[in-house]
């Protein structure tokens, strides 16, 4: 579906607009953040924008998408509902217009890939321990790597000393072959406890939703649980310190 002309901003442009709001990266959306009007998601030269029209965009120089909003609200904002569903509202708090969601109440998350889709996941089916003041002290073969600092997509591959990371917690399966999850100033925060099991490790995430850390045998040390319903999972490293793994897919902007 081609743009509009008056809708073809220039990139240049596009960055200089504000990120999503400070509770994550600038390439994802989670349940509970809000973009403000002319807010975005950007990965590279994608983004998927808010207008102060009230239209929202997806530029990534294909067929894109919108929502054909335009002018049915005023300082809109785009939110994630509980249910997954991506949420306008105009400024008096007036519903403009929301995506299919899921049936399930719980927390997703909306992600702008590599692919330049926008695809909402979840709910979340597993995550390391939330922290909090009180806790901080404690606090089949695949072939391809993550290619986004901070996510790892089913059937990625997580390999020994590549670090997916968000600003200061990084997720890193060790070269002792332990998955552990740091925060800068803590140290590890939660880990796999197989640290010495094996050499040659890597972690598996397969379409159910669930990390599995691998020695060279190909013997199976540690698997996340629950599992999910088959489909498209994330693992996205968040600010707030966790690790969470939201899935499958409920809806996709672009494809």
């Amino acid at each position: 579906m081609a743009l509009p002309i008056p809708l073809l901003l220039s990139i240049i442009s596009l960055i200089l607009l504000p990120s999503p709001s400070a509770a994550n990266e600038g390439n994802i959306l989670a349940t509970g953040d809000v973009l403000p009007t002319n807010g975005q998601l950007s990965y590279k030269k994608y983004a998927f924008v808010i207008q102060d029209d009230c239209n929202l965009v997806l530029y990534n120089g294909a067929n894109g998408f919108q929502s054909n909003t335009h002018g049915a609200g005023f300082n809109c904002t785009l939110s994630l509902s509980g249910l997954g569903e991506l949420v306008i509202k105009s400024g008096d708090g007036s519903h403009v217009w929301s995506s299919p969601g899921g049936i399930k109440q719980g927390n997703y998350v909306a992600v702008l890939g590599p692919d330049g889709l926008v695809k909402v996941f979840g709910p979340s089916i597993w995550s390391t321990p939330e922290l909090s003041s009180s806790s901080a002290a404690i606090e089949a073969e695949l072939s391809t790597v993550p290619s986004v600092r901070n996510l790892l997509f089913s059937s990625d591959v997580l390999q020994q000393n590549f670090k997916l990371e968000s600003r200061d917690y990084t997720l890193e399966l060790t070269d002792v072959c332990n998955l552990e999850f740091r925060k800068a100033s803590v140290g590890v925060v939660w880990e796999s406890g197989t640290k010495g099991e094996g050499q040659n490790c890597f972690v598996r995430f397969n379409n159910r939703g669930r990390l599995a850390v691998v020695n060279g045998k190909f013997k199976v040390l540690w698997l996340s649980k629950p599992v999910g319903d088959a489909g498209d999972y994330v693992l996205v490293v968040q600010i707030n310190g966790q690790a969470v793994i939201y899935g499958p897919v409920v809806w996709s902007a672009g494809s």
